[in-house]
């Protein structure tokens, strides 16, 4: 039992770690258009911005999840869905 939550805990923390990488992309670009004396504080507001809308919509989906038993099958197929358009399209390509 306590060894599936600690896998469970890790895996998670990897997910935030993969899913923060795009978001660290995305606000070097925005804070390097920016005057050298804002990009600090420009960088720890995005970093700080993006960490506070993870937690908030974790929360938010988790929530849902629960309270609503149709909307984890709908997720899922929609996961489905954008990985097998997401293939094609570098199949294709």
């Amino acid at each position: 039992m306590t060894k599936t939550i600690v896998i469970s805990i890790l895996l998670i923390a990897l997910t935030d770690v993969a899913l923060q990488l795009d978001n660290a992309v995305a606000i070097s670009s925005v804070a390097s258009s920016v005057p050298a004396t804002y990009r600090l504080p420009v960088l720890a507001g995005g970093v700080l911005l993006a960490a506070c809308c993870l937690l908030l919509f974790t929360l938010i989906g988790s929530n849902l999840i629960e309270r609503l038993n149709w909307l984890k099958p709908v997720a899922g197929l929609v996961l489905v869905v954008i990985g097998a358009k997401l293939v094609y399209d570098y199949v294709r390509s």
